[in-house]
């Protein structure tokens, strides 16, 4: 009796511990969402600051998109080898870092490398919390904590303009930066309670490999972003020797396996689509409610909060159901949600009431395809070692979507008349696509069960 009270009591401490663990990794998320969203209301504060054209304050968002995409496989490699705990830590310092440089910058070209080195430290925030909860909580409980990232970012995400236009109202732009140095300070104080047992690897880094994947990342996306054929090439090529480098390495910092074996290639294409889906649909809304419903700029931007709001709670209710029915059948009902919002986003809604039931329902789909479901499922076809690694890679996936998204639904927007038409049906189709992806992973298990 007594064997089984303390049983007991060691599993309640531990479970304890893991929780104040994972909400001090959540409050890395949090804040990254809030800077997401906090520095679009000040954009054009910044732009006339630096007196410079509003094509360049782009660049400001532009700058952060590219160093993210580097830096999420190359942290979440790290955390395999240094421990996530300390790449969180790493990543949380540059993060505060990079926000001091950005608030302090005399010249737009230092407020550059201040959005870039936040960016690299967000690499090592998002993904290693992600890889965290995946490799601490048990499977049939993962899926709810998973759940939770998405709630966190989507709370933070609202908030994000919010509080920014509150600042922007009392104090000056700058304080968008530097009110996340206190709160950085605050997650690394709390970080030092953390103890963290991680079995870490132990092999040569990868230099070369990382050289030829920064290079590569860095001029695909950038190819993407300016919409560049030469830059296409180059990355290309870039990628060529990085296969051919990897291969020959004892560590690969790129797992080539992820991209040859059946299971991982299809987790990461669907991470592709969902980031495709997911920025294409959220970036277009304010113009659709403003060309086709006639609402005013503020109007269509307030519009978007439903569809924020039910992605929050899909993120939820999704990590919930993964852990009751499988992250298959809810990533398959995630899809199916994106295909009824896409194909009536693009057929059918015309008034604003229609508008508002169809964007939640596109939002409850993207809120369940960004989250637990994908994660859950890539940690059953890798190794526990490789957990940070793998989450680095579909997290790349999706942030390469992301990029790309926006970019097609913009050339195509400058080409065909019925523009939203095009660019929906798009999306629809990916999520036709990935449905059936999805559903031969479904059937693979069964036949293998049998």
């Amino acid at each position: 009796m007594e064997h089984v009270q303390m049983v007991t009591s060691l599993q309640q401490d531990y479970a304890k511990k893991r929780a104040i663990t994972i909400t001090i990794f959540l409050l890395g998320i949090f804040m990254g969402a809030l800077d997401h969203g906090i520095v679009g209301p000040a954009l054009s504060s910044i732009i006339q600051f630096y007196n410079i054209e509003a094509s360049w304050g782009v660049w400001s968002f532009t700058i952060y998109t590219l160093f993210f995409a580097v830096s999420i496989p190359l942290m979440g490699k790290f955390s395999d080898r240094i421990g996530r705990k300390h790449i969180y830590a790493i990543g949380i310092t540059l993060f505060s870092i990079g926000s001091l440089l950005a608030a302090l910058a005399p010249n737009f070209i230092l407020f550059l490398i201040g959005r870039a080195v936040q960016a690299i430290g967000t690499g090592g925030i998002f993904p290693i919390t992600a890889a965290q909860i995946a490799a601490t909580y048990p499977p049939e409980k993962r899926g709810k904590a998973l759940g939770y990232i998405g709630v966190v970012f989507g709370i933070g995400s609202i908030l994000g303009p919010i509080v920014g236009g509150f600042i922007l109202k009392y104090l000056t732009w700058q304080w968008i930066f530097l009110i996340n140095i206190p709160v950085s300070v605050a997650i690394l104080f709390l970080l030092l309670g953390v103890k963290q047992s991680q079995e870490l690897t132990k092999k040569p880094i990868d230099y070369r490999g990382i050289v030829l994947l920064t290079l590569t990342i860095l001029t695909v996306m950038l190819s993407i972003t300016l919409k560049s054929p030469v830059l296409i090439m180059i990355g290309l090529l870039w990628c060529y020797l990085l296969v051919k480098a990897e291969k020959k390495a004892k560590d690969p910092v790129v797992n080539i396996r992820y991209f040859t074996k059946r299971n991982t290639l299809s987790l990461l294409l669907l991470s592709l689509t969902s980031g495709f889906i997911m920025a294409s649909t959220i970036n277009l809304l304010p113009l659709f409610g403003e060309t086709v419903l006639g609402l005013s700029k503020a109007e269509s931007g307030i519009g978007v909060t439903p569809l924020a709001i039910s992605s929050m709670i899909a993120s939820l209710i999704g990590g919930l159901l993964v852990d009751k029915i499988g992250a298959n059948k809810v990533l398959l009902g995630g899809f199916s949600f994106t295909l009824l919002g896409a194909v009536a986003l693009a057929l059918f809604v015309n008034y604003i009431s229609a508008f508002v039931v169809t964007i939640t329902v596109m939002g409850f789909g993207i809120g369940i395809i960004i989250g637990a479901p994908l994660n859950v499922m890539m940690m059953k076809n890798v190794s526990v070692q490789e957990t940070g690694s793998a989450i680095g890679f579909l997290s790349l996936l999706r942030s390469l979507g992301s990029t790309l998204g926006p970019t097609m639904a913009g050339i195509m927007l400058t080409v065909f008349p019925d523009k939203f038409t095009y660019i929906y049906l798009i999306s629809a189709a990916l999520s036709i696509l990935s449905v059936m992806v999805v559903f031969s992973f479904t059937t693979t298990r069964k036949q293998t069960q049998r």
